[in-house]
């Protein structure tokens, strides 16, 4: 019985996969970039989206809170529009059985024009977390062996309003030294 079930599942995965994929050719024929957030869990990759597009994504302090990429149409200053996907968060050491159930919604990120990766800059693991975030992309195939991307990545210094002011003036140097680095509050 168990066997059969995850025969079914595995089935289940398969025509996801192959679904998406149709998202993704389709999405392709129009001429709009998409833009991804990815980023660690809780980093506000969820609260920024729904900021962007006035979406009302459930955005929540919950491990696995989005689940499925969620998209939708932006305007951006000298674009006619662009496409924002919201991703799942990306957890360390992930279960080998949730792997391949993640791979097929992380495969979003590879079809991206730009991807976003939102840190949580106020959380003391933020170094880690990064680490854990390019590991996946390094997995996914965006990011080579030398350390070169495939897409390129701007990183979204999320929660700068709980830095204390040390802290966030110490930062600051680095996000003016930068340009790949945006320092923001997704909730203010």
């Amino acid at each position: 019985q168990i066997d059969r079930q995850i025969t079914k599942l595995k089935r289940e995965l398969e025509t996801v996969i192959r679904t998406r994929a149709l998202h993704r050719d389709a999405r392709r024929r129009v001429p709009y970039p998409v833009i991804a957030l990815v980023g660690y869990t809780n980093a506000g990759k969820s609260t920024l989206f729904n900021h962007l597009t006035g979406a009302t994504v459930m955005a929540e302090d919950l491990l696995f809170a989005t689940l499925d990429p969620t998209m939708r149409a932006i305007a951006l200053p000298g674009v006619e529009k662009a496409i924002l996907s919201d991703t799942v968060g990306f957890i360390s050491d992930l279960p080998t059985q949730l792997v391949a159930a993640f791979r097929a919604t992380l495969e979003e990120v590879t079809s991206a024009d730009v991807i976003c990766h939102v840190r949580d800059i106020s959380n003391p693991s933020t170094a880690a977390q990064k680490a854990q975030v390019l590991d996946v992309l390094r997995d996914l195939g965006v990011i080579d062996g030398e350390g070169d991307t495939s897409i390129p990545i701007l990183e979204i210094w999320n929660k700068w309003d709980l830095l204390n002011d040390d802290d966030a003036q110490e930062l600051a140097e680095q996000v003016e030294a930068d340009d790949d680095i945006v320092a923001m509050s997704a909730l203010t």
